[in-house]
Parts: C-alpha cells; sequence; structure tokens
C-alpha cells in the first residue's frame, strides 16, 4: 500500500514559486521599508551652513550697513533656492559626512578645487595699492568644509581708532556648482537691495573678467556719506564679488578709482584659484 507524501506548509504546493522575502514575525519591519533621514546642507553642525551674522564694524554706517545685510541674504537666498539640482548634486560624495571638493559646474567652465586662504586672494601690493592702512581678517567660514562648497570671506579694514576716512575692502568666493545662480542673485541685489537709500552712479557689463562680471558703483543718500564699487565674477564653477566701500569725503578717492580698485582686486582672487 503506497503512502502519499505530504507538503509542507512552509514550502508551499509542489511546483509553487518561493517568495524571495524571507518569512518575519508579525509586526517586524522590513528592512526595505525603512524610512531614509532627510538631510540638508544647511543644517548640522557649526561647519554646515552659511554665516551667523554679520560682524559689527564701528566704522559702517547707514546705507552701508544695510549693504552688510543683504549681502548676507542674497548668500543666503543662494544657497537654499533656485538651484535644488545643483545642490542635489553637491551631496553625493564619497567623502565621510559628504565633506568633498567641489564638483564641476553644470556648465560648461572651468572647475576650480583649490583656493588660497581668505588673506591670500588679493597681492599685498595690491592691497597697498588700493586700500592702504587696512588689515585683513579672515571670516570664520574660510576654512570651514562643507560638501561640494569652498567658502572665503575676508575683509580688510582701517584698524579701529586709526585717523582719517572710512575704508573697507571685502570679498565673498563661493566655489560650488551653483556659481551661475549666485551670480544672479547678487547682480540683483546689488542694484535693487539699498535703492531706498542709495543712489546708482554706474552699472554695467564688463568684459575680459572671467565669463561674467558686472560693476556697480553706489552712494548713499543723505544723512549718510558712504559710497561702495562692487564687482560681481564668474568663472566657472567660482563666483564672487569684491566691494569697496569708503567716506565721500575722502578727497583721495573717486567713482573711477573705485571701480578700478575692485576690479584690481578680482583679477587678483581670479589668478588666485586653481
Amino acid at each position: 500500500m503506497s503512502k502519499t507524501p505530504q507538503s509542507d506548509p512552509q514550502q508551499g504546493a509542489p511546483g509553487t514559486p518561493q517568495s524571495p522575502v524571507p518569512p518575519q514575525s508579525p509586526g517586524t519591519p522590513s528592512a526595505w521599508s525603512q524610512p531614509v533621514p532627510a538631510t540638508s546642507p544647511l543644517s548640522g553642525g557649526p561647519g554646515s551652513g552659511r554665516r551667523g551674522g554679520a560682524r559689527t564694524r564701528p566704522w559702517l554706517i547707514g546705507g552701508g550697513a544695510a549693504l552688510a545685510v543683504a549681502a548676507i541674504v542674497g548668500v543666503v537666498i543662494a544657497m537654499s533656492g533656485g538651484d535644488g539640482e545643483s545642490a542635489a548634486e553637491g551631496k553625493q560624495s564619497g567623502a565621510p559626512g559628504g565633506a568633498g571638493k567641489p564638483q564641476a559646474p553644470t556648465a560648461a567652465g572651468k572647475s576650480f578645487t583649490k583656493v588660497p586662504e581668505g588673506c591670500r586672494l588679493i597681492k599685498a601690493s595690491t592691497i597697498a595699492r588700493i586700500a592702504p592702512g587696512t588689515e585683513c581678517k579672515p571670516s570664520q567660514f574660510d576654512n570651514a568644509t562643507m560638501a561640494a562648497m569652498i567658502t572665503r570671506m575676508p575683509s580688510w579694514d582701517m584698524p579701529f581708532g586709526s585717523s582719517g576716512g572710512s575704508l573697507s575692502l571685502r570679498v565673498n568666493l563661493t566655489v560650488s556648482p551653483s556659481a551661475s545662480g549666485m551670480f544672479d542673485v547678487h547682480k540683483k541685489s546689488a542694484l535693487e537691495a539699498l535703492k531706498k537709500v542709495r543712489t546708482i552712479t554706474d552699472s554695467r557689463s564688463l568684459s575680459g573678467l572671467g565669463e561674467d562680471a558686472y560693476v556697480v558703483h553706489g552712494v548713499d543718500k543723505d544723512p549718510f556719506d558712504l559710497a561702495e564699487a562692487q564687482v560681481i565674477v564668474r568663472e566657472g564653477n567660482a563666483e564672487f564679488t569684491v566691494s569697496l566701500t569708503y567716506d565721500t569725503g575722502d578727497s583721495g578717492r573717486n567713482q573711477q578709482q573705485a571701480e578700478d580698485a575692485v576690479v584690481a582686486a578680482a583679477r587678483d582672487v581670479l589668478g588666485s584659484l586653481s
């Protein structure tokens, strides 16, 4: 008398394909269903974000003070919106914590990966000529390591208590895939951010300086007495501004000299990148 073989209830009927997912106890979540934690390039530790606040400068008053705030806002806007694809690309890195060298720009152009220290972006001989007597102070973000980004924000100011008119030279440099978008933001900010307290006396594109360059000069309205020349430059994945703020009562400086000064400094910055 033959016996009919009994099938294993866990194996299923003969010829039935087996599920690729191993059996799990009730209530146990699958490894395939675990949520991936969302991260943001603007959140985290001290080295993961942009500038936390403007440094107080005793000489910076009136429209000049508003300009410093506008510059910071422009950087935050550029890094937090308007360039989502580039920001997503910047997160991909094999280095621990997502930090790595800047990636190539999304558009055609040079790809810079090495930037000197902030106070070495402009030659000492150039500083002696365009901003004599000033001293360089690097930003706390000059050596910060962020995913797919390098930043430098040094400033050259007159020592506290020194005689003479106000004079300050600032550089705001970012090497990042979002360089093109930041150029547009900084250009718009230079033209519109202070239009209620400042009169624009010159604004034009420049040739022979990077892929894109634009210079703006403005003078504070009464009762303030500061003026500023600023040049915005983009080359490949690098974008930066150089601004010179000076006292309009300084008879030794005028609009043309201020514009020539920031252009000369911008050439030094561009030449220091590799």
